[in-house]
């Protein structure tokens, strides 16, 4: 794919024209098994556009595309990761995610210590012991816990550890994290990139030789997303500038709103100045702070099921970075730091005042 014509172009105008075939306005669907002799496995030219254009959006060399993100994280590790080898993450990671270190990495023997990312000199006592990758997510799913992706990379590098940072709740219009110094990028395509609920997918983006190791990996696994799905989230990424401002937007309404409900006993967004990641989030993250909020519910588990029972507007589903606002009520986990009626909460492209006003009725 040739683009150096394009180098001085800006991120909006990039994502426009990485997802088009260069002599037409869209992109083919190339539904083939297979492609210049091999099964789609390794990939046919729909879905190595997707992986050209999000390794160029993420300033990466090589990307990887996958069947949905827990595809691309499961093979992300398994290629990278082998018997003996430890993985260290942070204590709050996707729930899945969360269950692979837990439950299948230990069957392979690889050991795994989960601890708090925001602590720095807890992070370094974990290092001490020879570690192989490191594994966090900057902004951090369900508890949105930011982690200073540049120091902890950094800390990482000097312990000859690998860095592998799961980038779904911010995508990379708000964080490019190989520029913090990552070595290996993940992203859920089924969330933001794709931004429509539509088509599941995952993406790696890494270094020749890593992605190398785990495009093999992909051979051997099998993970490898449709044609068809490619192409769907080539479409949705072209509008991600767009949408990602207004679910920033229209994230900091709720957030304040939600700061000031009476039935609402706290509110975690990066985008207030209560939130512990306050200052490092305006540091690092580009034209706003995303568009997930997280509040707990007073009355506790009553309060929370009364809460969901009540939703019109709002879904309550899980995923996120859909049109439509999506409200997950947790179950408590302390150990992420997750408490009794506990909310995730996807802000959608809805009008600000219709999602405040469907959350206002079903909390009061």
């Amino acid at each position: 794919m040739e683009n150096t014509e394009h180098d001085d172009l800006a991120f909006d105008t990039e994502v426009i024209h990485l997802s088009k075939d260069v002599d037409s306005s869209s992109m083919a669907i190339h539904m083939a098994s297979t492609a210049a002799g091999f099964y789609t496995r390794g990939g046919n030219p729909t879905i190595r556009r997707l992986e050209e254009a999000l390794a160029r959006l993420d300033g990466g060399e090589v990307g990887v595309a996958c069947a949905c993100g827990m595809a691309a994280v499961t093979q992300t590790l398994l290629s990278l990761l082998a018997a003996g080898d430890r993985l260290v993450a942070h204590r709050c990671v996707y729930d899945w995610s969360d269950s692979f270190f837990r439950e299948e990495l230990p069957r392979f023997g690889v050991d795994v210590e989960q601890i708090d990312f925001r602590d720095l000199p807890g992070l370094e006592s974990a290092l001490s012991k020879k570690t192989k990758a490191v594994y966090f997510e900057p902004l951090s799913n369900p508890a949105l816990d930011m982690i200073d992706v540049r120091r902890v990379a950094e800390m990482a590098h000097e312990h000859g550890a690998i860095v592998v940072v799961d980038n779904t709740f911010l995508s990379p219009y708000l964080l490019r994290p190989l520029a913090f110094g990552a070595d290996i990028v993940i992203h859920s395509a089924t969330k933001y990139l794709c931004g429509h609920g539509d088509s599941l997918g995952g993406v790696v983006i890494a270094d020749a030789e890593n992605a190398g190791r785990i495009r093999h990996g992909r051979h051997i696994y099998g993970g490898v997303i449709s044609p068809f799905n490619a192409f769907m989230i080539l479409r949705g990424i072209q509008t991600l500038p767009i949408r990602m401002q207004r679910h920033c937007e229209n994230a900091m309404k709720v957030a304040i709103f939600l700061s000031n409900h009476p039935n609402v006993t706290s509110v975690t967004y990066p985008g207030l100045s209560s939130h512990s990641g306050h200052a490092l989030a305006e540091s690092i993250l580009s034209h706003g702070f995303g568009g997930m909020v997280g509040f707990q519910i007073a009355g506790g588990h009553e309060g929370a099921a009364r809460f969901r029972e009540r939703l019109r507007l709002c879904k309550p589903w899980v995923s996120l970075g859909d049109t439509g606002s999506l409200a997950y009520v947790r179950w408590e986990e302390e150990r992420k730091g997750v408490g009794i009626g506990y909310v995730r909460f996807s802000v959608g492209l809805e009008d600000a005042d219709d999602i405040i006003a469907d959350l206002d009725q079903a909390l009061s």
